[in-house]
């Protein structure tokens, strides 16, 4: 890509804002790719990258999908809140994972001509940081729940992931490369998630 050329992103509601990476990643993801843009990735949100950028995002009870193409070098990231859909459909809002999965590999396949068997896909989150549990859900945790829709999405287009780091007490702050396919994860502390994931949950769904 030629330097200052523009990226094609689709699925955001409005452009993304470029973030610092903390200094102890810096070695490995900015001298190694320094042209390429940080991007923050908010709950709700979904990403489909054309060309290369490392995208950041933090995870309590939410889970993240990470789908990357290496035949095209592309790649599509979710940041999934709640596990079906119960609302109307808002443009450009992505928080349900039954809706949030099909939409990216919906997408690559019509833009590349790609089935979802060339796709490899990591996933993340659905930590157990509220001690919350929805009514009517069999007595799963918000984060059990989010996992369950995420496998069962991916088992839908006959995939699993080949990465998959989810569950547990501890939320994650992960940093996905577009182009090249890697996740670089760091945990952090459950008071963290927590506060994190109260947060989220109070902005919800619009």
């Amino acid at each position: 890509m030629e330097h200052g050329a523009a990226l094609t992103f689709t699925a955001i509601p409005e452009p993304p804002p470029t973030r610092q990476v903390p200094f102890m990643l810096q070695s490995s993801l900015l001298l190694s790719h320094p042209d390429l843009p940080i991007i923050n990735l908010t709950p709700g949100q979904l990403l489909i990258a054309e060309q290369g950028a490392i995208v950041s995002t933090i995870l309590g009870s939410c889970v993240s999908l990470c789908l990357h193409s290496e035949k095209f070098r592309v790649g599509a990231i979710c940041h999934c809140m709640l596990p079906h859909q119960t609302k109307p459909p808002v443009a450009g809002h992505f928080p349900y994972l039954d809706t949030a999965v099909p939409h990216m590999f919906e997408t690559l396949t019509a833009r590349f001509g790609l089935s979802p068997s060339e796709l490899t896909v990591k996933m993340f989150g659905g930590a157990s940081v509220l001690q919350t549990h929805m009514a009517g859900a069999d007595g799963l945790a918000i984060g059990q729940q989010n996992i369950t829709a995420a496998l069962m999405a991916l088992a839908r287009f006959g995939l699993a992931p080949k990465v998959q780091k989810t569950g547990g007490t501890e939320g994650y702050k992960i940093f996905f490369n577009t182009g090249t396919g890697e996740v670089f994860v760091r945990r952090i502390a459950p008071n963290v998630a927590k506060s994190f994931a109260q947060t989220t949950k109070r902005a919800a769904v619009p």
